[in-house]
C-alpha cells in the first residue's frame, strides 16, 4: 500500500534540532563520575573561506559515548583540514587535540597554550585528551566535523540503472500508470487491442503482469481513476469503465476527452449541440468550455485542501486549447465548478507532469534546513516541438509558479519527456521523535513512468529520483 508522502514534513521539522546529552539511562555506567573532565561547550571558529557563519554549526555533546559532532552535516565539498576550534572544560589542567595525519604518527596541539591552532578534521575523529585539575581523573572524547558525500538539497535519478516497464509483451508503444485502489496499475499497449496490465503494491513492487485484449482500440493517454472506478476512451471518443483493469463495460457517453477525476466523479469536455461542454459522469452540471481552458493534454489533476474552502480542490496545468494552441493557464476545480487561478504559468506546453513533492533548502546564517511542500511541474511538450527542460514549482498550490532552485534541475543524462506519469511512494514509517535508534525512516521517491521523447518514441523506462536530504537518515 502506497504511504502518504505528508508523513515526512513531522521529521523533516527537526533537522535542525539536535540533543546536547543522550537522556537515555540504558547502558549508563553510574560509577564513573565525568565532572572533572567534562566538555561544557565546543564550536567552530568563525573563517568565512571556509563557509559563511561557520561558528553557528551546532554540535552535540554526547557525555556518555564521549563524542562530539554536527548532526547535520555541513555542505559537501566544505574543507575541515585546518579549522579552529572553541571549547570549554570544568578547569582541566591537559586539554590536547590529537589528530591524525597521512604516513605519520598524530599531531598534537596543546588548546591551552595554543589555543588558535589549526586541526585538520579531514581524515578522521580527532582525539580530545583531557586530565583533571587534580590529574586524577582523564578522559578521551572524539570529535568529527560531518561533512556531506552530496550535494544534500540536489534532486537525484538512477540514471545507470532505471528499470523497465512492467511489461507481458514485448511490443510497446504506448503506456499509462494511474494509482488506483491503493495500488499501482501499469498499462502497456502494442498500438492495438492487445495490453499488458500489471498491479503492484507500490512503485516497482514485485509483480507479474498480464496480458488481456480491450473490446476497443483504446486512446491510453486518457487513462484515469477515481475513487472507485477506472474509465478510459476509445479512438472515436466513447466511453468506458472498469473495476478491475481488464473488463470494460460502455458508459454510453461520447466525448472529446477526460479532464480530471474528481473523487468518484469524472470531469470531461463533450461536444454538445455544436459547442464544446464542461460534463462529468455520472451526471452534472454543464458549462461552456472557455477559451484559455485545455480540451486535451492539461496534467494529471492534483488534490488539495485549504483552511480557505470547505471542500477538496484539484488542480490542473497545461494543455492544448481548442485552436491547437497549449495554454499557459493553470485551473482548479472545487467540486461544481472550474476557475482559472493562473494566467500565465511559465510551463506553455502539453503533457506537463505535475505532483506534490518538496524543496529543500539550507539557512546559511544558522546551517538550519527546512523542508517545503510543493507542487513541481516537469516535462511537457511545446508547440515547436521542443520537450521543456526546465523544472518548475509552486508554492501556493499552483497560484504562481517559479523556477526550481538549480539543485532540483534535471541532469543532462535524463531525458526529456512529455505525457510521462509520475508517482510518488515511501519507503519504511518512522516516528519524528525517536527514543530508541531509528533504523528505519521514509524517503520520499519520484517514480516516472513512461512517456515520450520529441521524436514521439515510448521511454520505457521507470526512473527514481529523490533529492538527497529527505534520505539521509533523520537527526535523533
Amino acid at each position: 500500500m502506497l504511504k502518504n508522502i505528508g508523513l515526512y514534513l513531522a521529521s523533516a521539522a527537526l533537522l535542525g534540532i539536535t540533543v546536547a546529552c543522550n537522556d537515555d539511562p540504558e547502558g549508563y555506567d553510574t560509577s564513573v563520575d565525568y565532572a572533572s573532565t567534562q566538555i561544557t561547550a565546543f564550536s567552530l571558529k568563525s573563517n568565512s573561506t571556509v563557509l559563511n557563519n561557520l561558528d553557528s554549526v551546532y554540535f552535540s555533546i554526547d557525555l556518555n559515548s564521549a563524542r562530539i559532532y554536527n548532526a547535520d552535516s555541513l555542505p559537501y565539498g566544505t574543507k575541515t583540514n585546518r579549522l579552529q576550534v572553541e571549547l570549554t572544560t570544568d578547569n582541566c589542567s591537559t586539554v590536547e587535540l590529537h589528530f591524525p595525519r597521512e604516513g605519520k604518527s598524530d599531531s598534537i596541539v596543546n588548546y591551552l597554550t595554543n589555543p588558535n591552532d589549526s586541526i585538520d578534521f579531514s581524515l578522521g575523529a580527532v582525539k580530545l585528551h583531557l586530565i583533571s585539575a587534580d590529574k586524577v581523573a582523564t578522559r578521551d572524547y572524539y570529535i568529527n566535523v560531518n561533512v556531506h558525500k552530496v550535494v544534500s538539497d540536489s534532486l537525484c535519478w538512477n540514471l545507470k540503472s532505471p528499470e523497465s516497464l512492467p511489461s507481458a509483451i514485448s511490443t510497446m508503444s504506448d503506456q499509462r500508470t494511474v494509482e488506483f485502489n491503493n495500488k499501482v496499475y501499469t498499462f502497456v499497449t502494442d498500438g492495438t487491442t492487445r495490453a499488458s496490465l500489471n498491479i503492484a503494491d507500490y512503485p516497482l513492487a514485485a509483480s507479474t503482469p498480464t496480458t488481456f485484449n480491450f473490446p476497443f482500440t483504446p486512446r491510453l493517454s486518457t487513462l484515469t481513476s477515481t475513487t472507485t472506478t477506472l474509465y478510459i476512451l476509445d479512438q472515436n471518443g466513447s466511453l468506458y469503465s472498469s473495476i478491475d483493469g481488464t473488463s470494460w463495460n460502455s458508459c454510453n457517453q461520447t466525448w472529446e476527452s477526460i479532464t480530471a477525476p474528481y473523487g468518484d466523479t469524472l470531469l470531461g469536455i463533450a461536444n454538445l449541440n455544436g459547442k464544446l461542454t464542461h460534463v462529468s459522469y455520472p451526471s452534472g452540471p454543464t458549462s461552456t468550455v472557455e477559451a484559455d481552458f485545455p480540451i486535451s493534454g492539461n496534467s494529471a489533476a492534483i488534490r488539495y485542501v485549504t483552511q480557505w474552502s470547505p471542500t477538496a480542490q484539484i488542480i490542473t496545468v497545461g494543455g492544448l486549447k481548442s485552436n491547437g494552441e497549449t495554454t499557459r493557464t493553470a485551473w482548479a476545480y472545487d467540486g461544481s465548478q472550474w476557475a482559472c487561478i493562473a494566467e500565465s504559468t511559465p510551463m506553455n506546453a502539453e503533457g506537463i507532469s505535475v505532483f506534490p513533492y518538496y524543496c529543500c533548502k539550507t539557512d546559511t546564517n544558522t546551517w538550519v534546513a527546512s523542508t517545503t511542500s510543493v507542487l513541481v511541474a516537469m516535462g511537457g511538450k511545446r508547440t515547436d516541438n521542443t520537450i521543456v527542460r526546465t523544472i518548475y514549482i509552486s508554492y501556493d498550490f499552483g497560484f504562481n509558479w517559479t523556477d526550481a532552485p538549480v539543485s532540483m534541475q534535471l541532469p543532462t543524462e535524463m531525458p526529456l519527456l512529455y505525457n510521462s506519469q509520475a508517482i510518488i511512494g515511501n519507503t519504511t514509517n518512522h516516528v519524528s521523535r525517536a527514543v530508541k535508534p531509528i533504523t528505519e525512516w521514509d524517503t520520499p521517491y519520484i517514480y516516472v513512468y513512461g512517456g515520450f521523447t520529441a521524436n514521439n518514441t515510448l521511454n520505457t523506462k521507470v526512473y527514481q529520483g529523490a533529492i538527497n536530504r529527505l534520505k539521509f537518515k533523520p537527526i535523533q
